[in-house]
């Protein structure tokens, strides 16, 4: 038995922010306003925590899987801060370059929607938690 979950809510307000498989972390606030412990600091897979959640729906998080690799998963070589990765200089998620296949990448600030349709193409899933029924997202009522 599967359900389905209403995105209408969050599909757009949220952008994603961090991924710890297999955890992705989405947050309502600009990408250079969101912090968390370590994010400054390279090798991010060993010394950032997840988002600070200050405020209430500041953060969502959804589990996935799929054939997707991280940032430290050799991508070009180089360790990377969460900040750097936020700032988009290697995706958060990608698939492996086939040469039949166009590689899939997942880009720090990418929304829901986005997040949720990248995973699928992949081959993956995304599982929402079964609270987002009473998510009440207002405009501005994140500071």
């Amino acid at each position: 038995m599967g359900l389905t979950t209403d995105l209408n809510g969050a599909r757009h307000a949220y952008g994603l922010c961090f991924v710890r498989a297999p955890w992705a972390y989405f947050t309502r606030l600009p990408l250079n306003q969101q912090w968390g412990d370590g994010w400054e600091r390279v090798p991010y897979e060993k010394h950032a925590g997840p988002p600070y959640d200050d405020a209430a729906q500041q953060i969502l998080t959804v589990a996935f899987d799929g054939p997707l690799l991280p940032p430290d998963a050799g991508y070009d070589g180089q360790a990377r801060s969460v900040n750097e990765i936020n700032r988009g200089e290697a995706p958060w998620l990608r698939t492996q370059n086939f040469i039949s296949n166009a590689p899939v990448r997942i880009a720090a600030g990418v929304s829901l929607e986005r997040f949720v349709e990248l995973v699928e193409l992949a081959g993956g899933r995304v599982f929402a938690p079964l609270g987002w029924g009473a998510l009440r997202l207002e405009p501005n009522d994140v500071s």
